[in-house]
């Protein structure tokens, strides 16, 4: 956690601030240390994996064109400040909260079944639900998903508000000019609380992750490393179809799997392993937005570097997506 003492000037630009509950701040034990809590979008049990021996990976961002790389700690890197603070406040909890008793069990869950997958053991359903929960919830916590729930989750909010006060009584207020004038930030509250936990459970893509076949594919040590992305999951195919697959690199040496036809898996091991990691490279960095991991610093940024023209192209407005995938 990034941590400002009261004498610096950065308190005094925040200072006015100190009690709204977007922020996601709070006061420390001692001399009113203000605290940023980091929201992690990528899991950090995933980040780990990608680590060397002394607990860092590889953090490629482009700046001004160029590839810019740093070893981190999973700690410090796929997470924003105050991701999710406001849907914390409007339910009275911690800023905190949501990150440590709803996505740390889920991850939790996910590291469990993903090593039982890894060692080719027959799983429970249990640990079948939470990989494929798991993988559901990867796109549901990015950033922009609360961006889209705070512009069209409030339109949409707005909309359902005016149908229902068109029964109110001549002369009385909206409902939404008397929640702002009564209890301002509730309706934005209302929209995030509403349907993020919606969409963060959607049966619809957990049921169909489900019903896949999973599978890792592990390479050799003398072959080039995977990349992660900050959007670690790729599907192609169509939900629907028994073309559909899902490729998730989980260590630099490593491949998962998700097919719902054995042509498909057939034509994926049939690539030579070469081209394959290329091809899942390249994926990786099509749907990035803002950040790609490695292991190997100077190799990555040489494929980085190799590949600038596809970084972010498959990336689209989580709007899109929702229209698409959830019910």
């Amino acid at each position: 956690m990034y941590i400002f003492s009261k004498g610096r000037s950065v308190i005094g630009t925040i200072a006015k601030l100190w009690e709204s509950p977007a922020l996601g701040l709070r006061r420390g034990a001692k001399n009113g240390i203000l605290i940023f809590v980091k929201h992690h979008y990528v899991p950090q049990f995933l980040l780990r994996r990608w680590c060397n021996d002394g607990g860092k990976l590889q953090s490629y961002k482009i700046v001004n064109g160029r590839v810019a790389c740093k070893a981190v700690a999973p700690e410090y890197t796929g997470y924003e400040h105050a991701l999710y603070a406001i849907v914390a406040n409007a339910l009275g909890i911690g800023e905190d909260h949501l990150e440590q008793k709803f996505f740390s069990p889920i991850d939790s869950n996910a590291a469990v079944a993903l090593a039982k997958i890894e060692r080719q053991e027959v799983i429970s359903q249990d640990d079948k639900i939470a990989w494929a929960f798991f993988l559901s919830s990867l796109r549901m916590r990015q950033p922009d998903v609360l961006a889209h729930l705070r512009t069209e989750g409030m339109e949409k909010l707005r909309r359902s508000l005016a149908e229902r006060d068109a029964a109110l009584p001549s002369g009385w207020p909206s409902t939404e000019r008397w929640l702002e004038t009564h209890h301002p930030g509730m309706m934005e509250a209302h929209a995030l609380t509403s349907w993020l936990p919606q969409m963060v459970c959607d049966d619809k893509m957990t049921e169909r992750f489900e019903t896949l076949n999973w599978w890792v594919l592990a390479f050799k040590p003398e072959a080039p490393k995977l990349l992660l992305s900050d959007l670690p999951i790729h599907w192609e195919g169509g939900v629907d179809t028994d073309k559909f697959f899902i490729q998730m690199p989980i260590a630099p040496d490593r491949i998962f799997f998700g097919t719902a036809g054995t042509e498909t898996e057939a034509k994926l091991l049939n690539v030579p392993s070469a081209e394959l990691i290329r091809r899942v490279n390249r994926a990786a960095l099509a749907s990035a937005s803002n950040r790609i991991w490695g292991a190997d610093a100077h190799e990555g940024r040489a494929f980085i570097e190799t590949n600038l023209d596809v970084i972010g192209s498959n990336v689209e407005p989580f709007g899109l997506f929702a229209e698409r995938h959830i019910a």
